[in-house]
């Protein structure tokens, strides 16, 4: 992967698909660039499409500390990343995590914004919500990345899909752990302190770029109450609920085909 060295000095990991347009793809907490596997493909046939592994995952550096992680300096890092490029204006889509921080990219630096999907999102950790996070700091501390991983799962893929590809997720939950470039508890564990810190209510009316929310209808980790309350706050926003068994968390990677092309009709729509 090619390497960014960002404002204090650790290194951001990206790499750039295809030709077009520019869309930055900007993933959730403690997932990697490689969870947008089943995506790039289709995507650069039609974009530029730059992934990347975010602070505390994969080949890029690290946080100072736990609770520096947010998702106002996980979006200066997007921020540098295509301000280096040089390809800004870009679609940004980003999925759970990775949607707040596309939320915070377009109120502080909307120049570099040509539209923004919000995948999976929320705009407020409320009680639950919390609640839910500290399980899985749970499941970091005490048994490491195979239990937090093993844990995720559940959340975020479907039912069918536990059921119909037990040896896939067997190979992804080992994947995970015993990567070449494995992600780290304390960047997964950051990545879990931006979650719980998010409330962008405020704010939200003053976005004034071209968005687009979806939800997937059997997400259980992040039900789609929180977007439907993000997308009323969005002036002018749009709002897509996938449906249907395999519409988890994860609709981007069980529902491939029907996500990339809910991404690519917005983004012309958007210009």
């Amino acid at each position: 992967m090619d390497k960014l060295k960002l404002r204090d000095g650790q290194e951001l990991a990206f790499r750039v698909h295809g030709e077009g347009d520019p869309l930055l793809l900007i993933m959730g907490t403690g997932a990697d660039h490689t969870f947008w596997g089943a995506n790039v493909p289709g995507l650069s046939e039609r974009h530029r499409v730059i992934v990347y592994d975010s602070r505390g995952t994969g080949s890029s550096g690290d946080f100072a500390r736990v609770e520096d992680g947010s998702a106002e300096e996980l979006a200066k890092d997007a921020a540098e990343l295509l301000d280096h490029l040089n390809l800004g204006p870009a679609h940004v889509h980003g999925l759970s995590l990775g949607s707040v921080v596309a939320q915070e990219l377009g109120l502080t630096r909307p120049e570099l914004c040509r539209s923004l999907g919000l995948h999976g999102t929320w705009c407020h950790s409320d009680e639950w919500f919390v609640h839910m996070v500290e399980g899985m700091e749970l499941a970091l501390k005490n048994g490491g990345l195979p239990t937090f991983i093993r844990c995720a799962t559940t959340w975020i893929l479907s039912p069918e899909f536990h059921a119909r590809n037990t040896e896939m997720l067997r190979q992804m939950e080992r994947g995970y752990a015993e990567s070449d470039a494995p992600t780290r508890v304390d960047g997964v564990l950051a990545h879990c302190h931006a979650d719980k810190i998010v409330d962008t209510r405020a704010r939200l009316p003053e976005l004034k770029v071209p968005t687009l929310v979806t939800a997937g209808e059997r997400d259980i980790q992040v039900p789609p109450r929180y977007g439907r309350e993000t997308v009323g706050l969005v002036p002018g926003a749009r709002w897509h609920l996938f449906v249907g068994p395999t519409s988890s968390h994860c609709s981007c990677f069980e529902m491939a085909e029907e996500w990339n092309r809910t991404v690519l009709d917005f983004s012309e729509s958007a210009g």
